[in-house]
């Protein structure tokens, strides 16, 4: 019997199951996976068959500086796939094998392992289609409760960084997720009060729809041809509103007819992904924080009303499609300080008015 330890989840965590080879959009397409100095050792020293060797010897690669968390990485082959997948979509590894020789990311994904304030806490990736699938099911706001689960946790889970003096204790950030999940408010709205509530100073004026597409796509033009995940999305986005930025207000008017639980849509997303990242302790100053989530907000927005206003079949479907995609972005590379970098003030304040 497996060892439990007690974990803070999501309401929804135990209506998680892996979709195995049934995946649309397999999480191991397009991610090199990285895997720690232990993991690797121990991938190097499995008993199995020559065909899985082989692969493993030519696919894992160690980092050009590696440390100890982050020792080497499985490279994409020239289809953008993990070595390690097979044609069916399973991991040759777990096929052979079983889970509990897995590096730590791949027997945990997508799960998210962390520390805070002494304790464990366990939650879901958006990156992960059936993930999305699940919060665009969920219409009451999200709760959190403390579980056991028989989940061993990896030697090196997250753990908060605290910056700009906001108190790094569980009530004061249930308090900002509170304030995403405020639903007399718009979005755009409750990630203003975000900033009130970080100590940031006010951002004075209403920019108009036209100025939040043009932010919108100069973070497509910079992520565009630096990321696999949304590289078409955002090529097909870019040429819908580039040039014709007035188009993208009846998208969003189609939009809200496909899916008229939009708000609630994106506030599940929004939340579980603050909560995933531990929002504002990611360790960057808050200033920062704030405009990366503005930032995530922007490319989630743009991507899903630009790519799915006018799908009528599969609509869930194609829009969780959509949305992991960009979260494959948002959670598997430096989104948040490379956009707080990209955006000022003014253009995260842009953002807001999608």
């Amino acid at each position: 019997m497996k060892e439990t330890h007690a974990y803070l989840v999501p309401r929804y965590f135990r209506d998680f199951a892996c979709k195995m080879g049934g995946c649309r959009h397999a999480c191991c397409v397009g991610w090199p996976v990285t895997v720690s100095m232990q993991n690797y050792f121990t991938l190097l020293g499995l008993p199995c068959r020559k065909e899985l060797r082989d692969r493993l010897d030519v696919g894992l690669r160690v980092l050009d500086h590696p440390t100890e968390e982050e020792y080497a990485r499985f490279s994409p082959n020239w289809l953008g796939d993990c070595p390690m997948r097979m044609e069916d979509g399973r991991c040759s590894i777990h096929a052979e094998l079983g889970e509990d020789v897995l590096s730590d990311v791949c027997r945990l994904y997508p799960r998210g392992v962390r520390t805070f304030c002494g304790e464990l806490e366990c939650s879901l990736s958006n990156s992960c289609e059936g993930v999305v699938e699940i919060l665009l099911r969920e219409c009451e706001p999200m709760t959190w409760s403390r579980e056991s689960l028989p989940l061993t946790p990896p030697p090196y889970p997250g753990s908060p960084s605290a910056n700009g003096g906001y108190p790094v204790t569980w009530d004061a950030r249930l308090a900002l997720l509170r304030i995403l999940q405020n639903r007399t408010r718009p979005i755009p709205e409750r990630i203003l009060d975000l900033r009130a509530a970080l100590g940031l100073s006010d951002l004075p004026g209403n920019p108009a729809l036209t100025e939040g597409v043009d932010a919108a796509c100069r973070l497509l033009r910079f992520f565009a041809d630096r990321s696999d995940s949304i590289r078409d999305e955002a090529r097909d986005c870019l040429a819908r509103y580039e040039d014709n930025a007035d188009r993208y207000a009846g998208d969003c008017r189609l939009f809200a007819e496909r899916f008229p639980d939009e708000a609630v849509h994106f506030e599940q997303l929004l939340v579980n992904h603050a909560f995933f990242s531990q929002f504002p302790y990611e360790g960057i100053p808050l200033a920062d924080e704030w405009r990366g989530l503005a930032a995530v907000w922007g490319l989630l927005r743009i991507l899903c009303v630009g790519c799915r206003a006018d799908v009528s079949e599969n609509g869930t479907e194609a829009l969780a499609d959509t949305a992991a995609a960009a979260f494959r972005l948002i959670a598997h590379t430096r989104f948040t300080a490379q956009a707080a970098r990209l955006l000022d003030d003014a253009g995260a304040r842009r953002l807001l008015a999608l």
